[in-house]
């Protein structure tokens, strides 16, 4: 457990929500309910997440990835009942192929906990998952978490959303940071407005977004910023300005409280 403090840092969000950051800038965020728990996505999976989670609750719990991006379920091998959307079950699978996380590993090595075993972690597999859709509601005895499917980062994305506590969970999907849309999971810049739009449907049931990699909670002006943004570019207002990210360059529109990072190709 004390690896795992070093390995993790855990913020209280309220009496029922945790959010659990690891050393790399990824969240988690464990849901308690009365009767059931829910964590959303599972970070490099290089900590003892399954213990630290156990620490929190003593109800079975049930994870939901947002997407199927690596740093968000690459450590989904440590938890059964595995919830994602079917676009993103094929990404999913993709980062539990030995070769694939044979190459992850190498980049994070270094800065792993004190006993991480790197042939466990490379052949880690996972079991009992199951496909969400649009709607889908997570029953946790108290509180319900929805199921908002938000097509663009990945073709599966999702956000959730419980009414309960007026909070979004949105993964990559909503940052107070750059959303990168420049990868070759992302879906047309045209999909990805519609899939906001869709999101923001439901604004007047949230107040706050936790997000798959800042801080803190996030101001829902983000989504008005976002929308508004992504129009102009569309409508070819504006044009980002020429990025040299770690996926190559791509084109950066700079909002108030968020950016966009996408290819003109790929409007």
């Amino acid at each position: 457990m004390d690896e795992n403090k070093e390995w993790y840092n855990l913020k209280e969000i309220n009496d029922e929500i945790w959010c659990i950051s690891d050393k790399t800038g990824v969240n988690s965020y464990l849901v308690n309910g009365k009767t059931k728990s829910i964590l959303i996505d599972t970070g490099w999976g290089l900590g003892n997440l399954a213990e630290l989670v156990q620490s929190l609750t003593s109800l079975p719990v049930k994870v939901v990835l947002t997407h199927g991006h690596p740093d968000h379920v690459n450590g989904a091998f440590q938890f059964t009942d595995l919830y994602i959307t079917p676009e993103d079950m094929k990404l999913l699978n993709t980062f539990y192929i030995k070769e694939t996380r044979q190459g992850i590993i190498e980049n994070f090595k270094a800065i792993a906990p004190p006993n991480f075993s790197k042939e466990d972690w490379i052949n880690a597999k996972i079991n009992n998952t199951f496909l969400v859709e649009e709607g889908y509601l997570f029953d946790l005895g108290d509180r319900k978490l929805k199921v908002i499917k938000c097509p663009g980062h990945t073709q599966g994305s999702i956000c959730l959303l419980d009414e309960k506590d007026k909070i979004l969970f949105s993964g990559d999907s909503l940052l107070a940071r750059p959303v990168l849309m420049n990868l070759e999971t992302s879906l047309p810049l045209s999909t990805y407005l519609n899939s906001i739009k869709h999101v923001n449907d439901y604004s007047d049931n949230f107040s706050i977004i936790l997000s798959g990699h800042d801080e803190n909670p996030v101001d829902t002006i983000i989504l008005e910023e976002l929308i508004n943004g992504i129009s102009d570019i569309l409508e070819g207002k504006i044009i980002g300005k020429l990025e040299k990210t770690r996926f190559g360059e791509a084109l950066m529109c700079k909002f108030n409280d968020t950016a966009i990072i996408y290819n003109e190709n790929n409007l």
